[in-house]
């Protein structure tokens, strides 16, 4: 069932065919080396009862990312910690696999179309994240490509393999998105080379002046 439809993706209420995939990567080693709530192992059942348990509560929107052409299964996108009296909820994704040339962008494609459905039918005024740094450096980007600005760091963000890690929290607003014409503009043009060049050295020019190593 398509929830939000975009150029290239249907989003769609999760359902169990795509569940074997879905518990497959939330398992995985690579998953778990940056998205912490992976640290314990479940089965389909566990993760279809959370599923439910989530998307039956008030403050989270969960969504599959399937592509229009084939229906194939791409990712998960999802806004958590809705909050109605501050306007405010957090994005994540899991899209753990290497893409192809046709849908290599399709986790950004789908992070556009949720924002736009938080900030124009939710009503939300803001939308934050936090991502592991540098494991996610081409990640944060590529968010930054789509309007994302940085809002601090957290140098004991999480800890893999009794190491601390740093995390880059990172946000958008409406005002930014409008502003910058996130919506309407070409996802290609967004991640041009060029644009991707240009947040590249913002980022750098934020970590060091955090004087982060």
């Amino acid at each position: 069932m398509t929830f939000i439809e975009t150029e290239n993706l249907n989003l769609k209420v999760p359902s169990k065919e795509n569940l074997p995939k879905w518990t497959e990567w939330i398992n995985s080693p690579a998953v778990r080396q940056t998205v912490n709530s992976t640290l314990r192992p479940k089965t389909a059942e566990m993760q279809w009862n959370w599923i439910q348990k989530e998307l039956d509560s008030h403050n989270r929107i969960l969504l599959e990312i399937c592509d229009k052409l084939d229906n194939s299964f791409l990712g998960v996108v999802s806004l958590s910690d809705i909050d109605n009296n501050i306007r405010s909820a957090q994005i994540s994704t899991i899209s753990p696999f290497k893409k192809k040339k046709n849908n290599q962008y399709s986790i950004y494609e789908a992070r556009i179309a949720i924002l736009n459905y938080a900030f124009n039918e939710l009503s939300l005024n803001k939308v934050w994240a936090a991502t592991v740094y540098p494991e996610n450096k081409s990640y944060m980007i590529k968010n930054m490509c789509i309007g994302f600005e940085i809002e601090g760091i957290n140098h004991d963000f999480r800890w893999y393999k009794n190491q601390p890690k740093i995390g880059l929290h990172y946000f958008v607003t409406k005002s930014i998105f409008d502003k910058k014409k996130i919506n309407s503009s070409r996802l290609e043009n967004l991640l041009s080379k060029k644009n991707k060049n240009s947040n590249e050295k913002k980022l750098s020019k934020i970590i060091s002046f955090l004087q982060i190593k």
